[in-house]
């Protein structure tokens, strides 16, 4: 009956906007039928009930972290931070997943830097969980962006977004180049020599995407949101992957930046930076505890090792991950100005097309020498109770 209604009162109103060939029709404002008003309500009462419904989500999910870092034994410690460097990132404002034509087998969804590709449709819920924790990522590596060189996050991504495929189920995602036994990955291809030096383009990045199965983002396999207290410290890591591929960084910064901004924990709906820092010493404390931090290797070795070398401690119980996100921990937090300055020169060095040897040497000459460099990063995790080893450097 009020489609019916609504036709009538555009027919009649039809001959109002009539105009002879070649005369121009002014613009005439029609009413609102009764059945647009109606619509327009109920589409206004389903998103202040999704709004209510995420509202509620986030408290649970807020208070549900909180107890989960309490029983982790991640103290509330703070460290001294650089100018400028974040503290809580929130999602940004008015963050939605706008669903986008189907493409063949695939559901579409699109946030402002995120295109999305899944087999299965997401519920309304769905959609506000996974477009706003990938937004307030990238936000969070923006903000990082403003302290130190991170050209991709500097661009407009309204033509180029980066890509997400998401899988309903682990078998799924695993046969869709998921590795086993992790909860996500960032694969891309590049058009290089292995050799390259400098920042790369987009034109040199062939192929990028982060591929998420339904369980790390508490989905179910039929699309809808099951878990409000999801662990997002792999997914974070991928998408901190996805964000400083071009900087062109040696393995060790790479997982480092990673690790690191893996590590700060997403509290309701922000990324809390504020807390970081005691995630990573708790990390840290654990490892040495297990013996995991005593390396073969000098620090200034360790700077510019090939990945290869890097990974294959790891099964030898020789934890090269946590080692590269002390690092990057120190130089922000622990060593001062001095610190995050030499970073920067250190990253914008590698930009430049310094190769990694040369760079490190930006690192090293803040504290004179490798082997003071060295001293003074022992020394500084041992204040924080934590013990690192190294082979001892050479003159």
């Amino acid at each position: 009956m009020r489609m019916k209604f609504f036709h009538l009162i555009l027919t009649m109103l039809m001959p109002l906007c009539a105009a002879s060939e070649g005369e121009t029709c002014a613009a005439v404002a029609l009413p609102s039928a009764p059945g647009e008003v109606l619509e327009e309500g109920y589409l206004q009462q389903q998103q202040a009930r999704r709004t209510r419904s995420t509202r509620r989500n986030v408290g649970r999910a807020a208070q549900q972290r909180r107890r989960q870092l309490r029983e982790q034994g991640v103290r509330n410690v703070r460290a001294q931070s650089p100018s400028g460097w974040p503290t809580k990132v929130p999602v940004p404002d008015e963050t939605t997943l706008q669903e986008k034509p189907k493409q063949g087998q695939f559901f579409v969804y699109e946030t402002n830097n995120y295109v999305f590709y899944t087999p299965v449709k997401l519920d309304p819920n769905a959609c506000e969980t996974v477009g706003r924790l990938f937004e307030c990522a990238f936000a969070a590596n923006q903000a990082v962006g403003e302290v130190v060189p991170v050209p991709r996050t500097e661009d407009d991504r309204s033509e180029r977004k980066y890509r997400v495929d998401l899988w309903p189920t682990m078998a799924q995602y695993y046969q869709n180049g998921g590795p086993q036994n992790s909860a996500g990955v960032y694969a891309f291809a590049l058009r290089r020599t292995p050799d390259h030096r400098g920042a790369l383009t987009e034109q040199q990045v062939a192929s990028d995407r982060v591929i998420v199965p339904f369980p790390s983002l508490g989905l179910d396999a039929q699309g809808h949101v099951v878990r409000n207290d999801i662990e997002t410290h792999t997914l974070v890591h991928e998408l901190t992957h996805q964000n400083f591929v071009l900087n062109n960084l040696p393995i060790w910064m790479n997982e480092g930046w990673a690790e690191y901004i893996g590590s700060v924990p997403y509290v309701g709906e922000d990324l809390d930076f504020t807390r970081c820092y005691a995630v990573v010493l708790q990390r840290a404390t654990e490892r040495a505890s297990q013996g995991a931090l005593d390396f073969p290797f000098t620090l200034e070795q360790f700077l510019t090792m090939s990945q290869e070398e890097m990974y294959s401690y790891m099964p030898r119980g020789k934890d090269t991950y946590t080692l590269a996100t002390m690092i990057v921990t120190f130089f922000v937090h622990l060593d001062g100005k001095r610190g995050v300055e030499a970073l920067k020169k250190y990253m914008q060095a590698i930009l430049d097309g310094e190769s990694h040897a040369e760079a490190a040497q930006h690192l090293i000459s803040a504290h004179r020498s490798a082997e003071q460099l060295q001293k003074d990063f022992i020394k500084a995790w041992k204040r924080k109770r934590v013990e690192v080893g190294f082979a001892e450097v050479e003159d």
